[in-house]
């Protein structure tokens, strides 16, 4: 259910060179940001509430960032992954 959402409103994902940040932006001009720099630094930060990225924020269990890919896993045992080469309709 959350991955399925979070892949429908998602309009774009952009990933630092290193892949250690980035950002999930949503149709409703609302995004997420996500660091993974180091193994004492992971966090997702919604950019303001009562937004679509706030409510995918709330239901991550837990995110994986490389340079594969974003994976978001969420509460509810689903996961969606973007790509950062990835064309997001």
């Amino acid at each position: 259910m959350f991955a399925e959402l979070a892949r429908n409103q998602v309009m774009r994902y952009e990933a630092d060179t290193d892949f250690k940040r980035a950002a999930l932006f949503f149709r409703d001009g609302s995004f997420i940001e996500f660091e993974h720099s180091s193994r004492d630094t992971r966090w997702a930060r919604a950019s303001a509430n009562d937004t679509m990225a706030d409510k995918i924020c709330r239901s991550i269990r837990i995110f994986r960032l490389n340079a594969k890919h974003l994976q978001l896993f969420f509460e509810d045992g689903t996961d969606a992954e973007f790509f950062k080469h990835e064309r997001i309709q």
